[in-house]
């Protein structure tokens, strides 16, 4: 096998093994629709850390439905890019500070700086992935927030969780596809490749 072909063939296991990510973009769609609509019941000058803090609890049980996925669907081995996704999941704590900023200044608009992080956390998983869907999704949920402020002002607060949770649900759908898709085409070449 060539390191071209184990590059493949472990991205198409890192797709299988964790659903191309749908469990985690279905988790944190959650997340930021409760963001959004807890926005609207506590005081205006917390809900920015709603937004902010909501992602703690989250990514334990995102991680939990992932997991649950990689058994319903057995690879040939644990995904070897399982470190660098950690690593680009992670590194939206390194952007904190930017978030902080914004805080600072103008605490309304917290969610749509944060937006902007997640968003951008999203590109590098397109090519882990192999699917253009998350530089698609990278960049809806970093600009898109930045419209709706644009046009919303200070009540970007609670609408961009809304738009943020409709994007990622959305692309859960996508991601599952892609996951399925290339699950039944390992399955069809397994089966070829044995014949």
């Amino acid at each position: 096998m060539t390191r071209s072909e184990a590059i493949d063939s472990a991205r198409r296991v890192a797709i299988i093994s964790s659903g191309a990510g749908y469990p985690f973009l279905l988790v944190f769609a959650c997340v930021w629709t409760g963001a959004s609509v807890l926005s609207y019941v506590v005081p205006r000058e917390v809900a920015p850390w709603v937004y902010l803090f909501l992602g703690l609890p989250a990514m334990p049980i995102a991680i939990y439905v992932e997991r649950r996925v990689a058994s319903k669907h057995p690879t040939d081995g644990k995904s070897e890019f399982l470190p660098l996704t950690l690593q680009i999941l992670f590194v939206q704590i390194v952007a904190y500070p930017a978030v902080m900023i914004v805080w600072s200044v103008a605490s309304d608009y917290v969610p749509v700086a944060f937006a902007a992080v997640v968003g951008a956390h999203f590109l590098p998983f397109q090519w882990v992935y192999r699917t253009p869907l998350y530089g698609i999704l990278g960049v809806v949920v970093a600009v898109g927030p930045y419209l709706i402020a644009a046009v919303a002002g200070e009540d970007s607060l609670h609408y961009t969780g809304f738009f943020v949770g409709a994007a990622l649900a959305a692309g859960a759908w996508f991601a599952r596809s892609h996951a399925i898709a290339t699950s039944l085409g390992s399955q069809d070449a397994a089966r070829t490749a044995g014949n």
